[in-house]
Formats: structure tokens, C-alpha cells, sequence
């Protein structure tokens, strides 16, 4: 079970890689002919909702996953995986949402605040990356060895 999960969230984690690429092309040939004022009242405007939605999704969602992980150590294996992905879908699907729309309006607009938004969104990416430690503790797999080695360190 650990696998198929490290296997699915390691699509997902490289896909928003991906997509950042992805959105970084489209919106270098965007710029080329679409270019907003920044200093215009509704770009100051849509400036102040994009951050306001970075600093409240980013922090939110982290929140989220980690308070409904606490939940999902109490179910059955089968519906762990199954919730276990989708929440790492929905979090990695709002990480990436803030990493496009930035990369996107960085070019649109050419105003370095956003690359910054871009570089903060890109950290918290860094906080999902996956790993087979991670999932075990998460789905509560591997406290079972965790107990064993604390034990073992004890003696000595």
C-alpha cells in the first residue's frame, strides 16, 4: 500500500514541476501580447486578491492535511489510501493553482512581487514532497517500528 501511494503522490509532485514549466512557456509568449498596467486600480487591485489568496490557501491547506491525516490513522487500510490520495491531490492541486496563477501574472504584468509569491508557493511544494517515511507515519504504518527502535536505542 505505501508504494502505490509514494508511486501516486511522486506523479503528482513532478507533474506540478511540470506544469510550472508548462505555465512559465505560456506565459513568456502571453507577454508578448497581453500586458497589464500594475499601477492601474484594477491591477493593484487583482495584486491584493492574489496575495491575499496565496497567504490564505497555502497555510490553509497545509492546516487542512495535516488535521484530516490525524483523522486517518483510525480507519481501515482500504479507505486509508483511498482518502490518503485524495488529499494529497487536493493539496498538491492548491499548491499548484498558486505556483501557475503566479507564474502567470509575473509575466503579465512584469512586477517582481509575484515571482516572490511564485518562490513561496515553490517552498511549500518543497514541504509535499513525497517520501516513504512521511506516508508511513502519516497512515500510522510505521509505529509499530518506531516504538521497536526507540527501545532498542534505550538499552545502549
Amino acid at each position: 500500500m505505501t508504494e502505490r501511494v509514494l508511486r501516486f503522490s511522486q506523479r503528482g509532485y513532478y507533474l506540478s514541476f511540470l506544469m510550472a514549466v508548462v505555465a512559465v512557456i505560456a506565459g513568456y509568449f502571453a507577454a508578448r501580447f497581453v500586458h497589464f498596467d500594475k499601477s492601474s486600480e484594477s491591477g493593484i487591485a487583482l495584486q491584493s486578491l492574489v496575495f491575499i489568496l496565496l497567504l490564505s490557501t497555502l497555510p490553509g491547506v497545509l492546516w487542512w492535511f495535516h488535521r484530516l491525516v490525524e483523522r486517518l490513522k483510525a480507519k481501515p487500510d482500504a479507505e486509508k489510501e483511498r482518502a490518503y490520495k485524495q488529499m494529497i491531490a487536493i493539496r498538491l492541486s492548491v499548491v499548484d493553482f498558486n505556483i501557475v496563477l503566479n507564474i502567470l501574472l509575473f509575466f503579465l504584468f512584469s512586477d517582481k512581487s509575484f515571482f516572490m509569491c511564485t518562490a513561496i508557493a515553490a517552498i511549500i511544494l518543497l514541504f509535499c514532497r513525497p517520501n516513504q517515511r512521511n506516508i508511513e507515519s502519516d497512515l500510522g504504518l510505521g509505529v509499530v517500528n518506531e516504538e521497536v527502535e526507540e527501545d532498542e536505542t534505550n538499552d545502549q
